[in-house]
């Protein structure tokens, strides 16, 4: 019986499992959660995870509740749903694990020999090779920063960058970031899953607090590209245009202060539109954060009054590539 941690898949049931990924300090096993519904047709096997930024528990949440509400008797093949990749960093409430400072998602594939985080992606990659066909990444704002709803999908000019962008095109939103290159997507599970010709699309949404609207969105992401691998009945939704975005810019604080955000997420401004600014405690404006070119989508932007650091990621703007029918 094939099995994914200790979570067995069962045709026509629902299991439970956990994959080991690990010790903490202490010597505890860190036990991964691993969310297992499996349709009595055949199929294939979607992989949903989140929380490989700790403080992105909107995912997590989402996935949680998704698995729950699934109709096993309408599926087509397996879903697996991880809640929470990193759980030191979960733990933690935070971007980075705490245990390393490593950013799980610039450090694909891993090493099996490398401190913590390094050795976790090594474990993810090999468990997501063995057993998933696709794989949706969800990812937000964390608890600093706001996202709109919009996928991202790596192109490396393959066949399986394609498929990822066939199936990103049905999953509800029109803004869809090809990522090229490295900048970005250096490191990213999504890289290293496309390379390994498994289609991954990531979903950014919300941030914070999670919304009903997030959970939604998150939700229906994940079963309309279901329904694009016919796990699912029904048809999902084709967007009279999308908008491509692409050759992000990420803006990193330099100095400290309390961030003030002068738009929205979502918005597209032009070159020399101002994204936000960082007041001192004295009230004073001590950097302002300006867009670069003309027609850049805000992929994010900062909580107001944010408390921030010399070197703390609060925007990123994207200019628009080009408006496509499908």
């Amino acid at each position: 019986m094939k099995t994914i941690g200790t979570a067995q898949v069962i045709p026509g049931e629902k299991t439970m499992g956990s994959i080991q990924a690990g010790t903490d300090i202490d010597g505890t096993p860190f036990h991964i959660p691993v969310l297992i519904a499996s349709g009595e047709k055949e199929g294939p096997t979607f992989w949903v995870h989140g929380c490989i930024h700790g403080g992105e528990y909107g995912g997590a949440a989402s996935i949680i509740n998704y698995f729950h509400e699934l109709e096993i008797s309408e599926l087509s093949g397996t879903f697996v749903g991880v809640p929470v990749t990193n759980l030191p960093a979960f733990k933690a409430r935070h971007r980075n694990s705490p245990l390393d400072g490593e950013n799980l998602n610039r450090i694909f594939p891993g090493n099996p020999n490398g401190t913590y985080s390094h050795r976790l992606a090594h474990i993810l990659l090999e468990v997501m090779k063995d057993s998933a066909d696709v794989v949706i990444d969800l990812h937000s704002g964390g608890l600093d920063a706001n996202v709109p709803f919009y996928m991202i999908v790596k192109d490396d000019q393959s066949d399986t960058a394609k498929e990822s962008m066939r199936i990103a095109k049905r999953m509800g939103s029109e803004v869809i970031w090809r990522a090229k290159g490295e900048a970005g997507t250096g490191g990213t599970v999504s890289a290293s899953l496309v390379q390994e010709k498994i289609p991954t699309v990531t979903v950014e949404c919300g941030g914070g607090t999670l919304s009903d609207e997030d959970e939604r969105d998150f939700k229906k992401a994940i079963k309309y590209a279901m329904q694009a691998c016919n796990m699912l009945p029904g048809e999902p939704p084709v967007q009279e245009e999308y908008t491509i975005i692409g050759n992000a810019t990420f803006f990193v604080t330099k100095e400290g202060g309390l961030f003030i955000p002068a738009c929205k997420v979502g918005d597209y401004l032009n070159k020399g539109d101002k994204i936000g600014s960082i007041m001192n405690l004295y009230g004073q404006i001590v950097e302002e954060l300006i867009c670069p070119e003309d027609n850049s989508y805000i992929a994010a932007v900062g909580n107001k009054y944010w408390p921030t650091e010399p070197g703390q990621l609060m925007a990123e703007s994207i200019p628009v590539e080009s408006r496509e029918k499908l």
